[in-house]
């Protein structure tokens, strides 16, 4: 630890000096992910998208996890790590800057006259806990003690001094969503309706076939459970359905149904040094820890069951039936929520596992009325055509 503060520290310091002198480079864009760790959300689809449409523009994904350098590498995807005198180099230069989580994504970007900082959002606003990431970077200094405060200006001036209100604009699916997001944003970064561009990859069935995936379950009536995190990833691990019920599982056998699990990532916090170890069986399969992308998951879906993640907002675009899986008090004991996606006539709710399977049987037995009506889809989604990431590179270039 104390030699990555180091390495922080030295490359930052080089990158401040750096920009001081060294002009920024017209159509460079740099993409970032999850804390630089992953290769996933919006940077990955959009920058995919610059790399098949627009081969006149220099775009290079940032990332400090050697693993994702090597998988770019194999797939002829431009990367850098973030961590090397390249990436400190490409960093300074950036014209436009692209994160998905937070904008300490991608190090040493820091704020210039000619550069420009886009939030690529990683999911709508549903959860309080969307507050809390827009505005954890600019914290009042108020309450916290005085190393606190020497700690944060040196992380600042050192690695990253913008915030997620400093993007020249965020996008919504529609505006509905549009309307929680500005609060969030203070009223100060445009909120514009133009759909997420992670959403295109479930218009490109092409793709979709090519991503990694469970290979033995395609023939199969497949049900993804995607629950959202509990405390941030302090709480308690979401329980698997149906573990402890043979006859279920035996009837998922006789019926050709497999259940894949996928918890949040935040909740892989809970098991340092690979100690998560799910349940599995020939009916129930965990892809927690399998890299699998979320997107890549729905897709192969034919229903998803989810409580409070954002996950279901993707998922109405297939329009396929959705499930709430509500097996405890959320909604009052964690974060808390701005509306219920349950009163918005989403998805089909159930608060046991006995209700779960009455429903899970229902739908496979009723499938095409249980998926949500087309109003819904249009309420959460303005665009249902797979254009998001050509109307956000147009919106770009335009403005």
């Amino acid at each position: 630890m104390q030699d990555k503060v180091i390495q922080r520290c030295i490359y930052g310091s080089l990158a401040r000096l750096l920009s001081l002198v060294v002009p920024v480079k017209k159509q460079l864009w740099v993409f970032g992910a999850d804390y630089g760790n992953t290769y996933r959300e919006g940077s990955k689809y959009l920058l995919e998208f610059m790399l098949k449409n627009h081969r006149e523009y220099d775009c290079v994904f940032v990332t400090r996890s050697k693993n994702v350098i090597s998988e770019l590498r194999s797939k002829d995807i431009p990367c850098v790590d973030n961590y090397s005198l390249k990436g400190v180099w490409l960093v300074v230069r950036s014209e436009c800057v692209f994160t998905t989580q937070a904008a300490a994504d991608i190090l040493f970007a820091f704020k210039r006259k000619c550069r420009k900082f886009y939030y690529l959002m990683h999911g709508m606003p549903m959860k309080v806990a969307l507050c809390v990431l827009s505005k954890s970077d600019k914290s009042s200094g108020a309450h916290r003690g005085f190393w606190a405060m020497v700690k944060a200006w040196v992380t600042a001036l050192l690695t990253c001094d913008r915030h997620l209100t400093d993007s020249v604009f965020v996008s919504a699916t529609s505006d509905f969503f549009a309307y929680w997001m500005r609060p969030e944003f203070d009223n100060k970064t445009p909120v514009k309706v133009l759909g997420m561009p992670r959403n295109d990859a479930l218009f490109q069935p092409w793709r979709m076939d090519k991503e990694k995936w469970v290979a033995d379950v395609k023939s199969k009536f497949v049900i993804t459970y995607m629950p959202t995190h509990r405390r941030y990833g302090k709480g308690q691990l979401s329980p698997t359905p149906f573990e402890r019920r043979p006859d279920v599982q035996a009837w998922m056998q006789q019926n050709n149904v497999v259940l894949i699990v996928k918890n949040h990532p935040n909740m892989l916090r809970r098991f340092p040094s690979g100690g998560y170890h799910p349940y599995e069986s020939s009916t129930i399969r965990d892809i927690t820890t399998a890299d699998i992308d979320p997107m890549t998951a729905i897709y192969h879906s034919d229903v998803l069951i989810t409580d409070y993640s954002s996950v279901w907002m993707d998922y109405l675009l297939l329009r396929r039936p959705i499930v709430f899986y509500i097996y405890d008090n959320f909604a009052k004991d964690d974060v808390g929520l701005y509306y219920d996606p349950i009163q918005e006539n989403v998805g089909h709710p159930c608060y046991s596992e006995d209700e779960l399977f009455r429903l899970i049987k229902h739908i496979k037995a009723n499938y095409e009325a249980m998926r949500p009506a087309g109003a819904v889809v249009h309420k959460f989604h303005k665009y249902v055509d797979g254009n998001s990431c050509e109307r956000y590179f147009n919106e770009i270039t335009d403005s």
